[in-house]
């Protein structure tokens, strides 16, 4: 449908005008639609300082901590096993992995920790964070490559699909890290766990 000019307009019924606007309406309900069809959810938690986030396909399960019993004889980085449902499950500690500072925990931060069991193609692993915060809806659009040149996050850039601001931040440091499940689990350290 092309172009009405305001000449065509004019001479338009009532009906005609008032189905040209329901047509608009409609036209923009789809645009939402499809703008909101075209963005994922994320669950937005909190690993150092730093705003992580793992799509909710990715996600099983978010637990309170759990016992964790150790194994021997394996990285520092692993801190044990669980029972999630039956099914043994690794728990890691996502700092170590991710190369991020941990601080150490009071009583209260240790209180707000979860274990956020993500899933693989092939297995899953439960990574320890310090506390879930958010819900959020990313477009692709809105997703920003990390520069592997960036100190901070350069050993985070490969485990990523990139950063999101949120609207109206301004503070770089407040974006969001969007993990690729699938690269995470497929590193040296955790691949192991298959």
């Amino acid at each position: 449908m092309g172009e009405i000019n305001l000449d065509e307009v004019n001479t338009l019924s009532s009906d005609a005008i008032k189905w040209l606007g329901n047509l608009e309406a409609e036209k923009t309900r789809s645009n939402i639609e499809a703008e909101d069809e075209a963005r994922e959810q994320y669950i937005v938690v909190l690993v150092s300082d730093r705003e992580i986030a793992f799509r909710v396909t990715d996600i099983e399960a978010i637990l309170n901590v759990q016992r964790v019993s150790p194994v021997p004889g394996v990285p520092k980085y692993v801190l044990g096993i669980c029972n999630v449902r039956g099914e043994i499950t690794s728990v890691v500690n996502l700092h170590t992995i991710l190369g991020l500072d941990q601080r150490r925990k009071s009583r209260r931060d240790r209180a707000a920790e979860k274990m956020v069991i993500v899933h693989g193609e092939i297995f899953s692993v439960g990574f320890l964070v310090d506390s879930v915060l958010d819900v959020i809806r990313v477009a692709e659009r809105e997703v920003v490559k990390i520069n592997a040149a960036d100190g901070e996050l350069s050993h985070i850039a490969p485990l990523s699909r990139g950063l999101y601001a949120r609207p109206g931040e301004e503070n770089r440091a407040n974006d969001v890290i969007l993990m690729d499940t699938e690269r995470l689990l497929g590193t040296k350290e955790l691949s192991q766990f298959q």
